[in-house]
């Protein structure tokens, strides 16, 4: 008898344990959500009012007047400091003066381009025309060598596009309009844009290693593989003969672009590098007769550069100056026309340094320009007919003057098919 209850006993402990587990799951896991319905509930009827009883209206939010931005005063003050122009809304992305330096030209994230006169650069009222770029931005524009017309690079389609400036009668800047739109040709952003003086081409360059070279009705007439890696600059020459080019590398390629004598298109060709860095070239420039060219660098270091030489007989550029800026971000650079000063700045702050060419000295700092980093840096252009008139011997205004005559007769045809 002993042995049976013990063999038992294990087995009604065992039942006893299945019992206690299925009771406890049944009044405790379930109580709990009844315990929670029947708590204070706001739309449950007791909280109701009762009949009679007024109810209390329901609150309502104010609405805030939206909060304007603060305009940023411009307090900057300088004995050099001739005019601030303001008509933009947003960043400025780009600009450039006319070849007749009558006009300067603007592009901001406002989708606005704004011309403005240069003649009113010290009057009180600065006269000015602007127009939006209908759904994009421009983030690059040139002027066409007759300051007629200019060219803007689109954000967002990323091609190029033409416009016409119109005049009124007292001869001021009239209304532009959209004339041609280039056909898509860039797998990456376009960095810059240019037209030659002669009026024979124009040039686009994208982040990658590709340059494109149009004729002014936006065919395609050559593509450039820059082998650069990345580009970070390319720009026309001032004289319209070259396309040079910088990036990843520690050197600027330039190429001739070539054409017969009856002004057709004949072939793009290597013509000469500049070489001497060593790191990547962040900008270069061109004096206003392409005799002089400036380069700055992630090395640290700027260089001036005599580009007046007979490639084709194996001349090399000569290395004229060389200093350090000591700007330790990307930066960009100008060169003035006469070649004698040049103007360093960099593009994550707004101190501009200014070098003496001649000397390779410091001669100047300007200070927190803008309240934004600075965009890009220009100096005023003599013109061609002004370069005509300094010119210093015969042959260099023989050759100035074909320039204006051969842009006069090309650019004719601007825009048309």
């Amino acid at each position: 008898m002993e042995d049976l209850i013990t063999e038992w006993i294990p087995f009604i402990l065992g039942l006893l344990s299945v019992l206690l587990c299925y009771l406890y799951y049944t009044y405790g896991f379930n109580r709990a959500p009844e315990e929670i319905d029947a708590s204070p509930n706001t739309d449950s009827d007791d909280q109701k009012p009762a009949e009679g009883q007024p109810q209390k209206p329901a609150l309502k939010l104010k609405k805030l007047p939206p909060q304007k931005k603060k305009e940023v005063k411009d307090t900057y003050t300088h004995p050099w400091l001739l005019s601030s122009l303001k008509g933009h809304s947003g960043e400025i992305q780009d600009m450039d003066f006319s070849s007749n330096g009558k006009q300067l030209g603007s592009c901001a994230s406002d989708r606005a381009v704004m011309l403005w006169s240069v003649k009113t650069f010290t009057e009180k009222n600065h006269r000015s025309v602007r127009a939006n770029i209908e759904f994009d931005s421009a983030t690059r524009i040139r002027w066409s060598p007759d300051s007629k017309a200019f060219i803007i690079a689109m954000e967002t389609a990323n091609t190029v596009q033409v416009y016409k400036v119109g005049k009124k009668s007292d001869g001021t800047l009239g209304n532009f309009e959209q004339i041609l739109t280039f056909p898509s040709a860039h797998k990456t952003n376009i960095i810059n844009i240019g037209i030659a003086c002669n009026g024979h081409f124009i040039m686009s360059c994208s982040d990658d290693t590709m340059i494109v070279v149009w004729d002014l009705k936006g065919q395609k007439l050559a593509t450039i593989d820059t082998l650069h890696i990345n580009n970070y600059y390319a720009c026309v020459s001032p004289c319209g003969r070259f396309i040079a080019a910088s990036g990843f590398t520690p050197d600027v390629r330039i190429w001739e672009v070539c054409f017969t004598k009856t002004s057709e298109f004949k072939e793009v060709k290597r013509a000469f590098e500049l070489k001497g860095h060593t790191s990547g070239i962040y900008h270069f420039s061109f004096s206003s007769d392409s005799t002089r060219m400036v380069t700055v660098s992630k090395d640290n270091t700027w260089k001036l550069w005599d580009t007046n030489i007979e490639y084709s007989k194996g001349q090399e550029p000569y290395l004229l100056k060389s200093g350090t800026h000591g700007i330790n971000s990307k930066c960009i650079s100008a060169l003035s026309p006469d070649g004698r000063t040049i103007a360093i700045a960099t593009t994550t702050a707004a101190d501009i340094f200014l070098y003496s060419a001649v000397t390779g000295e410091l001669q100047a700092e300007l200070k927190e320009v803008h309240p934004d980093p600075i965009r890009s840096i220009l100096f005023s252009p003599d013109g061609l007919e002004e370069a005509k008139k300094n010119a210093n011997n015969a042959s260099m205004k023989d050759r100035l003057q074909n320039q204006i005559d051969e842009a006069k007769s090309v650019l004719k045809t601007f825009g048309k098919c």
